[in-house]
């Protein structure tokens, strides 16, 4: 695939010199600014992202439901001795029995592995709705060590329960440990001591540091992150997500198998969670409705739920009732998730997509006509074949919005996901590495430019409908995913650094972008309870806080490499070396140069020349690492993280030039 030129506002010279020559011209900023938007991120119910991750509470599948019809005991839980799982739990179909000794077993003792943030908090509280099968009945809490500390009790608090009806017992405990360590796992018990047997639900064990039900730390790092925009329930997880099933009291909300990925869906995290934790991130929310088993009724239901005055319909009413009398606002709305392909739930053809997208947005539209929607559009195959589908999907789509003299989507999404190994079918790790790599160059010369010529196409040359690339990155493909690059290592930070800077030099077509993901594909993790960031975390953020808004003209002349097709991926020519973007801050007093070697191996001499910039300070921030394939872990949390960077005496003044190690960020602040 020969590179074809660029506008003048970025301009790749390949030359035989060892060197990379990077000329800034800051006197043509683009009239066209950076959404902000772009360093978006997306939320959704996958690998523990909600249940294991955003939520604080120690417990999961807090109403003891089955994942599958055939489970015989419920998923994370352990029935010893006299427990049992009976029927007729509260507002659940199931709850477990706990009873003495008796016919050889031992008393009833329902169990779950937790791990606890004591070295954080010590302090928690505990809620169960219970009920006995008499007058009352006596069971414990017992918090016990495992492994080398099995046998150890460090908290025990007994629990009286009379009656028959439902009651919620709640209380706050210690957990008396002298020396915890993170990352412990505890066994969080609960045991009959006497009376009558007592019947268990809806168990929740909460750190009493945390934020309305979410984990503080995992809000800090948030917070942190400088997102701008939140995508949530997904992904797959909305083409099957009933929002109705998320809201009221949570003790009261059904639990089921999650219908896109498994596991246990509890929805304890609804969509007044959702938008409480936007809040608390000062962050735009960005709703992804259910067009796969959902309908434009219940779509537009849930624009009401978000956006309707209390006294304008019963979902507003419900609404208000819930806690949240004022309307939420929700300005983006995404009209379904991959309706393309065959794994999604509801997925159909391209005429049904686009028929399907008119009866959602006239509906959504008659309850809230300020909203902007996002249509599904199709942008996951990057073969010339592949192509043309994509494009014939968008045509469809595109041209049945607009019959009638309707409004077109305001934004198209497109997911350019790069699913490794699969994808790049190479055999070792350099190739591999060397094609996703290439693929944001790909992305910029080829596909972007695509998409910009058919929605001018159809809309003319100023055209309405903007992209949103509302799932990217590198993701699992594979079994052998942890062998390649991917989104846990090093290698996902500089994948992605060289995606944003893909994706800002189409300032005129993007304006919303969602990393892949939140708590899922690598980013916010927590595993054994602690908390820590994968190295992509860290791109984002030094992008995002950087606030870049005008791009400026940018040439960078030095060595580049001619990057083979392998399996689903195009070749690429002319790939540089060093990749480079530019641009000023709204105020035009900053400028931020934002420089990337690509390599696996090979350090770059960078020479820099600016032009109509008087800088009078400039600093420097390293991401870095000692392999593409180091990451972080939560016993190594801070192995990988952005370092200030020592630029060489007289920079800018006397030598322009800098040493640029092999697969490195380098973010440059220049000030005037």
């Amino acid at each position: 695939m020969p590179a074809p030129s660029r506008p003048a506002l970025y301009l790749y010279t390949r030359s035989t010199d060892a060197s990379t020559t990077i000329t800034v011209d800051a006197s043509q900023p683009n009239a066209i600014p950076i959404s902000q938007d772009i360093f978006g991120n997306f939320l959704e119910d996958l690998g523990h992202a909600i249940e294991r991750g955003i939520l604080a509470d120690a417990i999961l599948n807090p109403s003891l439901e089955p994942e599958n019809p055939s489970d015989t005991a419920p998923p994370f839980w352990t029935l010893q001795g006299n427990a049992t799982w009976v029927e007729g739990g509260y507002y659940s179909p199931h709850a477990v029995q706990l009873a003495g000794a008796t016919n050889g077993l031992a008393v009833g003792r329902l169990e779950q592995t937790v791990f606890l943030p004591v070295t954080r908090d010590p302090h928690y509280r505990f809620e169960a709705l219970c009920r006995s099968l008499g007058t009352a009945g006596t069971i414990e809490l017992l918090i016990e060590g495992t492994d080398a500390r099995e046998g150890q009790v460090f908290a025990q608090r007994p629990i009286v329960v009379h009656g028959r009806t439902w009651q919620k017992v709640t209380f706050t405990f210690s957990v008396q440990e002298a020396t915890p360590q993170k990352g412990e796992a505890y066994r969080f018990v609960l045991a009959y001591t006497n009376g009558d047997p007592v019947i268990v639900d809806r168990i929740s064990l909460m750190p009493t540091d945390n934020i309305a039900g979410l984990d503080p730390e995992v809000v800090a790092r948030a917070r942190e992150w400088h997102i701008p925009i939140l995508r949530y329930p997904g992904g797959n997880f909305s083409s099957g997500y009933h929002w109705e099933d998320g809201i009221g009291d949570p003790n009261r909300r059904p639990s089921s198998r999650n219908p896109a990925w498994g596991g246990i869906q509890s929805n304890r995290f609804g969509t007044d969670e959702f938008l409480h934790f936007c809040h608390l991130l000062h962050i735009q929310p960005q709703i992804t409705v259910n067009a796969g088993d959902g309908t434009p009724e219940n779509a537009a239901a849930w624009v009401a739920y978000c956006n309707g005055a209390p006294d304008s319909s019963v979902y507003a009413q419900m609404r208000a009732e819930n806690g949240h009398p004022a309307p939420y606002g929700v300005k983006i709305w995404e009209v379904g998730n991959e309706l393309y392909g065959d794994w999604q739930i509801g997925h159909t053809d391209a005429q049904g997509n686009a028929q399907r997208f008119v009866m959602f947005r006239d509906a959504m539209l008659r309850v809230d006509p300020t909203i902007k929607l996002i249509a599904t559009g199709k942008g996951d195959e990057f073969t010339p074949e592949g192509l043309s589908r994509d494009a014939a999907w968008n045509e469809a789509l595109l041209r049945r919005s607009l019959e009638e003299g309707n409004r077109p989507p305001d934004y198209l999404s497109i997911h350019p996901l790069l699913p490794l190994p699969e994808a790049a079918g190479a055999p070792d790790y350099d190739a591999q590495y060397q094609s996703a790599m290439a693929f944001p160059t790909f992305l910029d010369r080829v596909m972007f430019p695509q998409l910009a010529h058919l929605i001018q196409q159809g809309e003319g040359p100023y055209p309405h409908t903007r992209l949103a690339v509302t799932e990217w990155g590198i993701i699992v493909g594979g079994p052998n995913w942890r062998s390649v690059p991917n989104h846990s290592t090093f290698s996902g930070a500089i994948f992605n650094a060289l995606m944003l800077n893909a994706m800002m030099r189409h300032s005129d077509l993007i304006s919303i972008a969602n990393m892949t993901g939140f708590m899922h594909g690598g980013c916010i993790e927590k595993v054994r309870g602690v908390v820590y960031v994968d190295p992509q975390y860290y791109t984002q953020q030094l992008y995002a806080a950087a606030k870049p808004y005008y791009p400026v003209a940018i040439h960078i002349e030095g060595p580049g490499e001619d990057v083979p097709a392998r399996g689903r991926l195009q070749a690429v020519t002319d790939v540089p070396d060093v990749d480079a973007f530019a641009a000023l801050t709204k105020d035009r007093n900053t400028l931020t140069l934002f420089l990337i070697n690509r390599l696996i191996e090979g350090d770059r001499l960078v020479r820099l020349t600016l032009n109509d910039f008087e800088a009078r300070s400039v600093s420097a921030t390293i991401l870095m690492a000692d392999s593409p394939m180091a990451a972080n872990d939560w016993a190594h949390p801070d192995r990988i993280k952005p370092q200030p960077y020592m630029l060489p005496t007289g920079f800018l003044k006397e030598d322009s030039s800098l040493n640029l190690p092999a697969h490195t960020l380098l973010v440059l602040t220049l000030h005037r």
